[in-house]
């Protein structure tokens, strides 16, 4: 089994706990189990797994005249990397989590993605990777002070942040060391430049489902979405997937909030364009439209879907496509969305971690749990490899599978995610086109 020790709870300021007082801490872990309940070490603020428990408590955190004293110490700590006395010898992974412990919104969601990063860690077949959690406060200075402490503690690849101000804050100080940011945010412009997203931007499902949909014959597109900033940033990506495949997006409407009322009139617009054209087309040309894109989930995308067979607009004639937000039950209930089709995750590896997550934790598994999972075993094959080549490894054309299944880092940073295609068949999800379990190759 493997061993981990958790620093948590640095306020973003890391004033609660200088490196010397980590290192202290560490100290005094001993790979000792014993049967007792877990410890709640003040210094951690969470107990520590029964593998890793404190045998005493940490020193008082020292001040900052004797941080100041102790400069030498911590450039030897940083080139040599933070080592439990358990660990020493061992070829450690160092892999420092960032997220945003302290921040109330985003609090139960952090604390989610440390349990799922912590069972990735005793889940490894041997005890080689040390993380070091570190808390952002969901702020990029935050999040820098908490990467400059990661760096001098030894890391060899940054996990985390989730925000994009966080990850904006946080590589920028690991690429000026030449450290692999490993970023859950979903905004591409923060990736590059050393950092990588493994999450699941919304233009990657845009690409999957539109190259889907061209392979059954589809030719020309339409778009009824918010306008909002992911109905835009799907809508842009849609119109480069379409003229990527050699389609065209031929008609669009949009609308500005979430209420069925300002849905209705771009709704009957569009649905009247196909009216239009059926009415006064040559009989053999194409469709007005023969798929439309409904970038919407839940409540908001069972209000606009009924409106389009409202106003005439069959789904046995035009496709119905949509992204993972559509993969919730009260969407397999709507009677209009019944043939639809979208992209998302294999759900098959995820439901199964989030069993054995519920198993393990007791509690319902966070929606980004699965990538701090994911994250701990990929950052882990990174540093295996030396400083110079964990760049060409995070790249590599092979990718990485995980529980959220495949997934390749591109140059600038952003991910190509094995999506599979899903369609609703009388209320269930069924898969039409598996996700790819490797680079090029089969479903």
């Amino acid at each position: 089994m493997a061993y981990f020790c958790n620093i948590l709870q640095l306020t973003g300021t890391i004033k609660a706990l200088s490196v010397m007082g980590i290192a202290a801490f560490f100290t005094a872990c001993t790979t000792t189990p014993t049967p007792q309940e877990p410890i709640r070490d003040p210094a951690v603020g969470r107990p520590v797994p029964q593998t890793m428990q404190p045998q005493q408590r940490a020193g008082p955190t020292p001040d900052i005249r004797e941080q100041n004293r102790t400069e030498t110490d911590k450039s030897e700590l940083r080139r040599n990397g933070l080592t439990p006395p358990h660990m020493t010898g061992r070829d450690i992974k160092r892999l420092a989590l960032l997220l945003p412990f302290s921040s109330e919104r985003w609090r139960e969601e952090a604390d989610s993605m440390l349990d799922a990063a912590e069972m990735a860690v005793f889940d490894r077949d041997e005890a080689d990777v040390l993380l070091i959690a570190l808390d952002t406060g969901g702020t990029e200075t935050g999040a820098a002070r908490a990467t400059r402490a990661a760096l001098t503690l030894g890391a060899d690849v940054i996990l985390g942040p989730v925000l994009a101000r966080s990850a904006i804050g946080a590589s920028r100080e690991a690429r000026d060391d030449g450290t692999p940011v490993i970023a859950f945010s979903t905004d591409q412009t923060v990736a590059g430049n050393g950092t990588y997203l493994l999450s699941f931007p919304p233009e990657a499902e845009v690409e999957r489902i539109v190259e889907f949909a061209a392979r059954t014959g589809v030719r020309n597109f339409a778009f009824l979405g918010p306008e909002d900033t992911y109905g835009q940033r799907v809508e842009e990506a849609y119109n480069r997937s379409v003229q990527r495949v050699g389609g065209q997006v031929t008609h669009r409407e949009s609308y500005d909030g979430s209420d069925i009322s300002v849905m209705q009139t771009p709704a009957q617009a569009i649905a009247d364009a196909y009216k239009r054209h059926v009415r006064d087309a040559e009989p053999t040309a194409r469709a007005a439209y023969e798929a439309i894109l409904l970038p919407e989930g839940g409540t908001e995308l069972r209000s606009l879907a009924p409106l389009l067979p409202f106003y005439d607009i069959d789904p046995a004639d035009v496709q119905f496509l949509g992204t993972s937000r559509w993969y919730r039950e009260d969407t397999g209930r709507e009677p209009a969305l019944n043939g639809g089709i979208f992209a998302g995750p294999d759900a098959e590896a995820r439901d199964l971690f989030r069993a054995r997550y519920d198993s393990r934790f007791g509690r319902e598994v966070g929606s980004l749990a699965s990538l701090a999972y994911d994250a701990v075993n990929i950052g882990a094959s990174i540093a295996s490899e030396p400083r110079s080549d964990r760049h060409a490894r995070a790249q590599d054309p092979q990718g990485f599978f995980g529980v959220d299944g495949f997934i390749q880092f591109d140059r600038d940073g952003t991910a190509r995610r094995g999506l599979a295609v899903y369609q609703i068949r009388n209320g269930k999800f069924v898969i039409i086109d598996p996700a790819p379990k490797s680079a090029g190759g089969p479903s």
